[in-house]
């Protein structure tokens, strides 16, 4: 006997007279379609027998699916649009009966055991973790994972561990594309200081050793590292250190989202504009810097992004057994003062 066929996405359009993006848009949970579609085009689903019924079993349930997730509050400016994409998209698909389970840390490295040991006695179907550490975490995302809670890391990675997926911009590429910028900028010559959080943060350990591999390339002068715990003040501070410790400054690649102290300390020290800062990502603060070439160009990641995609990877594999891969690589994105107004957040999403 021939094995009856699997219903493709393709064949629901055929039988229920909507067209292939309206039929993905409504099993997938996206945006742009209504509620009264949504409603058909699944009821078609079901009786074709689409995905082995996933999509009915999770409309059938009687209990929601909580995705929880654990973000720090501070690096308000990146880790707030993460927050955003990841609300805004468990509402998108608040017809599946997605509720979303908001924890939070005081920041990265502080308190995210106590709070994970919390959540573990909790009833959540998946988890959006930050990790504080290269590999600190990893026996407690192993433990949710032996529980059949997925999780999904954005911002930075838990190699070693068991999470089923990380969500951010390539660290590496990041710093190579960094280094390169910073070395375009100098024309090769002159010393660099790097600002990141800590190096047991793996993003931060990457996104150094991308830029050293890019800078041995194209630069020539001292590459100092400092470490500032993702604390304002401590960025700061090693932003005067920096001027002072490290000869021939002329460029400073910040990798995180601490960009607004440095500027600031290169303004009250006299070195807006004579020191090429690269920096990361883009919000309100940053604006004024880019405007008057305080800042040279930034790398954006997309914060809003990484949580949004976040919780579209844990439904996929939870309600559609769709296996996603490792990592979820997203694009940077170069911006500088010319086309800085496409990626600024209007004032209602920076409220949002």
């Amino acid at each position: 006997m021939t094995p009856r066929k699997r219903p493709t996405i393709k064949d629901i359009a055929l039988a229920s007279g909507f067209s292939i993006g309206t039929v993905d848009r409504a099993l997938h949970g996206r945006k742009g379609i209504h509620p009264e579609t949504r409603k058909k085009v699944l009821s078609v689903a079901r009786e074709l027998g689409y995905e082995t019924n996933r999509v009915a079993s999770v409309l059938s349930r009687n209990t929601p699916v909580v995705l929880a997730a654990l973000f720090p509050r501070e690096l308000h400016y990146f880790y707030d649009d993460v927050r955003r994409g990841f609300h805004d998209a468990t509402m998108e698909l608040r017809d599946f009966r997605v509720l979303p389970h908001i924890r939070e840390v005081e920041a990265l490295g502080k308190g995210e055991e106590e709070a994970l040991e919390g959540l573990l006695g909790e009833r959540i179907d998946g988890l959006v973790l930050v990790p504080g550490h290269r590999s600190r975490l990893n026996a407690y995302i192993d433990r949710f994972a032996e529980r059949g809670v997925p999780v999904v890391t954005v911002s930075t990675d838990a190699p070693g561990s068991k999470r089923l997926s990380a969500v951010y911009v390539d660290p590496r590429k990041n710093g190579e594309l960094a280094g390169e910028l910073i070395a375009r900028f100098l024309q090769g010559e002159g010393s660099v200081a790097v600002m990141v959080g800590s190096l047991d943060i793996e993003d931060h350990f990457q996104k150094v050793q991308g830029f050293f591999a890019s800078w041995e390339r194209f630069g020539h002068g001292v590459v100092r590292v400092f470490e500032n715990e993702e604390d304002e003040n401590l960025a700061y501070e090693s932003t005067f250190r920096a001027l002072w410790e490290v000869p021939n400054l002329r460029g400073i690649y910040v990798a995180t989202a601490n960009s607004p102290a440095v500027c600031r300390a290169l303004e009250e020290a006299g070195r807006a504009g004579s020191v090429a800062v690269v920096t990361t990502d883009l919000f309100g603060e940053m604006v004024p810097y880019l405007s008057k070439g305080v800042i040279y160009a930034t790398i954006f990641q997309n914060p809003y992004r990484q949580g949004f995609e976040a919780v579209i990877v844990l439904f996929r594999f939870l309600v559609e057994g769709v296996v996603p891969p490792p990592c979820r690589y997203l694009e940077p994105v170069v911006v500088m003062r010319s086309n800085m107004e496409f990626y600024i957040p209007s004032k209602e999403e920076e409220k949002g």
